[in-house]
């Protein structure tokens, strides 16, 4: 998949991939709607439940015109919504649609067969487009992206390798062993934390990655460099735009406030007072909530982590 030069933002989540015409706080709920479907098989279809509350909800005034691909059980889901076009090829054959054909937006189930789909502002994106630009997750500054065939960007599983069949060297006498060494700490090789956020809706943030909590995370840096993902809490006077920071270690969750006056708080499963955490790092445990404002998260965990 490749982008290129314009003004929006671009923005990929597994196979899932989206264009926002420009980077205004607007952007930061269709960036949130996109990240919560990562390692969703087929995400087409929760996606486009998640962007219609957003998109044709009371406040699609605030909401900038996008598009997006994203594959489902039967083919490749296509949303534009506004002044964004898509240029789809298929066969030989090329055919434009367009966002400002109706009112809500424009979807349509793309037969697996395409070749490719551009999808851009109103101009399309014939120019710009390089070759190596290559965007594999994350969300960067761009004009739009082209995304080829889901099954030509996966790498070819390696040949198995024979190895070559020697002839066993002469036995030699045994020689006297060193001392065995203690095993090496277990931080050495990190296993990642199994399990993820959840708002007790349909949200669900896998902690694979660092998040950035608030009304409008996408104005922090960490968000804008594609070092974190944002969590979206709108709705609430008493969250900041950027509110609090969630970190994943070897074996732990960590969360900080970023000094907001309402502050951040956590506490254990039936606990009956809140804990308030400051601008340091503190783990935060399985089965523990975290409260920023009205709205709660909590750490679902799996597997050995838990």
């Amino acid at each position: 998949m490749a982008v290129g030069r314009g003004d929006g933002l671009v923005a990929r989540t597994g196979d899932a991939v989206m264009y926002i015409a420009d980077e205004t706080a607007g952007a930061a709920p269709l960036l949130a709607a996109l990240d919560a479907t990562a390692g969703v098989e087929s995400p087409g279809r929760a996606l486009a439940k998640a962007l219609a509350t957003i998109a044709l909800g009371p406040d699609s005034a605030l909401i900038p015109p996008f598009g997006l691909v994203a594959p489902t059980a039967d083919g490749l889901l296509l949303i534009l919504r506004g002044p964004v076009t898509a240029d789809v090829e298929s066969d030989g054959q090329g055919r434009r649609l367009t966002g400002e054909r109706a009112l809500t937006w424009v979807d349509e189930t793309l037969p697996p067969t395409i070749d490719k789909v551009t999808i851009g502002g109103p101009g399309g994106l014939a120019v710009g487009m390089g070759g190596h630009t290559v965007l594999r997750a994350g969300v960067v500054p761009a004009g739009g992206f082209a995304a080829l065939k889901l099954d030509s960007s996966k790498p070819v599983a390696p040949q198995p390798h024979t190895p070559e069949r020697r002839d066993p060297p002469p036995r030699q006498a045994p020689r006297a062993r060193p001392p065995a060494q203690a095993p090496a700490a277990e931080t050495a090789n990190p296993r990642p934390v199994a399990g993820a956020l959840t708002t007790g809706g349909d949200a669900v943030y896998p902690l694979d990655r660092p998040y950035v909590i608030g009304r409008n995370p996408l104005a922090d840096p960490m968000v804008r460099d594609s070092a974190a993902s944002p969590i979206v809490l709108a709705d609430d006077p008493q969250i900041s735009r950027v509110h609090a920071y969630v970190t994943v270690g070897a074996e732990s969750v960590f969360v900080r406030d970023a000094g907001t006056p309402a502050g951040t708080y956590v506490a254990a499963p039936g606990a009956s007072e809140w804990t308030r955490v400051g601008v340091q790092p503190v783990v935060l445990q399985p089965g523990w909530c975290l409260r920023i404002g009205s709205k709660m998260l909590t750490y679902q965990a799996t597997g050995p982590a838990q």
